[in-house]
Order: C-alpha cells, then sequence, then structure tokens
C-alpha cells in the first residue's frame, strides 16, 4: 500500500510526538533532522515494498500454468513468496 508524501509526513509528527513523550529515550539530533530521517526510513521500506511485490508477481506469473489473481492459491503463493522475500530484501525491519 502507496502512503502519500502527507501521510508520511505525518506518521513522521507522530513518531517523534511520541519520542518525546519517553523519559527513557534521548535524542542529540535536531527534532527537524530525527523527522527528515524517519520520513527517509518510510519512504525506503515502501520502496521496498513495491520492489518485492513486483518480484513476488513476477514469480507467481512464470509458474508454469496459469494461476488466476485474486484465487485462494494466488494468495497463498503470494503470500510464502512475499515473506521469502522479505527475509532477503528487508534492511529495517525483520
Amino acid at each position: 500500500m502507496k502512503l502519500s508524501r502527507e501521510r508520511v509526513l505525518n506518521l513522521s509528527h507522530l513518531i517523534l510526538h511520541y519520542m518525546d513523550g519517553e523519559d527513557a529515550l534521548e535524542y542529540f539530533d535536531e527534532p527537524q533532522e530525527i523527522r527528515q530521517t524517519i520520513v527517509q526510513i518510510i519512504t525506503g521500506e515502501m520502496r521496498a515494498d513495491e520492489m518485492i511485490d513486483a518480484l513476488v508477481r513476477r514469480k507467481i506469473e512464470s509458474q508454469k500454468r496459469p494461476i488466476p489473481e485474486g484465487s485462494s492459491e494466488w494468495d497463498v503463493l503470494y503470500r510464502k513468496y512475499f515473506e521469502e522475500e522479505v527475509g532477503k530484501h528487508r534492511k529495517v525491519m525483520p
């Protein structure tokens, strides 16, 4: 799912607000710098998801017989292949 730029910015503000409320958390950079880093991380994760989605769809399309999108078999293969590709490509989140 692709998020709009506004939604990503809103999430970065929410995360920074949460970080400000945590007593056990200290940061030494300017809040604007941290928020920009959060935006970069979210954007990078969305790009990675799009790349993984394209890989998974190509894998399913390369099957010997056609598997219609939306079928239960397609859904099972998509989840399985997506998890495999996430394990190979994910940088920030496991």
